[in-house]
């Protein structure tokens, strides 16, 4: 009897099956951002100004105050100009002059956009004494992020003077302004002791100046989601 052996039978096994990865984003509601250099977003910086950032996943991080410190009494329209801010960088400590500016952090998670609008009271003494047809102007808004540049903000107002209604100053439409941005008075660093002319205080010649008095103006800020 003959028996006729064939080769082994081979089995290509193949099994497929799938898993999930997956994540779940929550808005920053309770994180602060450090301010950064606005006219290198990619340094922190320490200023000299004091830091008071607001709360929430919508939030102003940084605001700079605006000091024309002593000026001497004038019979003519006079212009002045603050000098640069003074910060330091985080990471060495070195000394930077930098224009004023305002930062802001998106992190909702919504990109729905917001609004920046400023206002200001009149400068006015501690005794009441108003600098009448003063002007505080504010000029050459410049925006940076480490964002892309597609992410920027559309509405900038270039120049506006500074009144005691809100006025915009940015606006970021749905798709634009998500993380952190600055909005400086200017586009370029400055020196110890330079002015930031992107800033300027009118101050008419008839308008009575007490001497040895400050007189103080409170900026108004004011960040909200946009429509």
């Amino acid at each position: 009897m003959t028996i006729f052996l064939g080769a082994p039978t081979t089995y290509a096994a193949v099994s497929d099956n799938t898993s999930d990865s997956s994540v779940q984003f929550t808005a920053d509601v309770d994180g602060t951002t450090p301010p950064v250099n606005p006219t290198n977003p990619g340094e922190d910086v320490t200023p000299t100004d004091p830091v008071t950032p607001t709360t929430g996943a919508l939030r102003i991080d940084f605001a700079s105050r605006i000091s024309f410190g002593k000026q001497k009494i004038f019979g003519k329209d006079m212009a002045y100009h603050p000098p640069f801010s003074e910060v330091k960088r985080t990471s060495d400590g070195t000394t930077l002059y930098v224009p004023q500016f305002v930062q802001v952090t998106d992190n909702t998670g919504l990109n729905a956009g917001w609004n920046l609008e400023v206002s200001g009271t009149p400068f006015t003494t501690t005794s009441g004494a108003e600098l009448t047809g003063a002007a505080l102007t504010l000029s050459g808004t410049t925006l940076r992020s480490k964002l892309d540049s597609k992410y920027t903000p559309s509405t900038i107002v270039p120049s506006l003077t500074v009144g005691s209604s809100p006025q915009l100053l940015v606006a970021a439409a749905a798709g634009e302004g998500m993380s952190v941005w600055t909005a400086a008075f200017g586009d370029s660093a400055g020196s110890a002791g330079a002015q930031n002319t992107k800033i300027t205080l009118h101050v008419p010649a008839e308008t009575v100046k007490l001497a040895d008095e400050t007189y103080t103006s409170t900026l108004t800020w004011t960040l909200s989601s946009a429509p």
